[in-house]
């Protein structure tokens, strides 16, 4: 027998552990707050118990109920981001959860087994991380922090065709299509018909995983809509 605190620490310790692996998994970087926050929504998972749905309302239930998790964790930026983040969290439902645990909770083992396995996860999470992770990456977490205190936390795309050099500090520049409270400067860049500027200001510093700390960046505005990431990467980046 499983008592309802008991069901409801259960519950929200195997959501953190899928909502975490999935933010790894997608590269996304977001606060541990927001993935709190979505542990919290999965709460409701619970309310079934307590109420009678057959098995279409019940699948239905649990269908609204994990976009509803994705949309708290992530945001909305688009259809295709939005599909793909929903088939790779129940993936994961099912993988680290199982079938039993997501449609079937009180007849789960008692929740201290389950704690037993945490560490072996995230290990192996970590080993993937910091050992197995390809120089041909595209997908980084950038986090930039402002001269004004303020930090942005940013999903960044490693982008070939981005070679912008700064040509009065000399630094990469990396583009991002937020709007800031910055000192701004004008960087002259050619395209492929014309030549433009492009509004641009040196950050405190910026950590890109993977890459580490960068003191030689340059962060150039756009307003132009990216898909699925908000901080376009310099190429340039890779080569130290």
């Amino acid at each position: 027998m499983i008592y309802i605190d008991e069901l409801i620490l259960l519950n929200f310790i195997i959501d953190y552990v899928i909502l975490s692996t999935l933010t790894f998994l997608l590269k996304k970087n977001v606060k541990k707050r927001r993935i709190f926050l979505s542990c919290l929504v999965g709460q409701l998972s619970i309310l079934y118990l307590f109420v009678s749905l057959n098995t279409i309302f019940l699948f239905l239930f649990k269908l609204i109920l994990g976009i509803g998790m994705i949309l708290v964790l992530y945001g909305y930026s688009d259809i295709k981001t939005l599909i793909k983040e929903i088939v790779y969290f129940y993936i994961l439902c099912f993988f680290l959860g199982g079938t039993l645990y997501y449609f079937k909770i009180e007849n789960l083992i008692h929740y201290q087994y389950i704690l037993l396995f945490i560490p072996i996860i995230m290990n192996i999470y970590k080993y993937f991380e910091y050992n197995l992770k390809s120089v041909l990456t595209t997908r980084y977490k950038v986090t930039i922090y402002l001269n004004n205190g303020k930090v942005l936390y940013l999903n960044g795309f490693l982008d070939t065709g981005n070679s912008l050099m700064d040509p009065y500090h000399g630094n990469k520049i990396i583009i991002i299509n937020k709007e800031v409270n910055e000192n701004y400067f004008l960087v002259p860049y050619k395209t492929i018909d014309s030549t433009s500027l492009l509004k641009c200001f040196n950050p405190k510093k910026v950590y890109i995983d993977g890459l580490g700390q960068r003191n030689d960046i340059t962060v150039g505005i756009t307003n132009k809509k990216f898909k699925g990431y908000n901080c376009l990467l310099n190429y340039k980046l890779m080569e130290g």
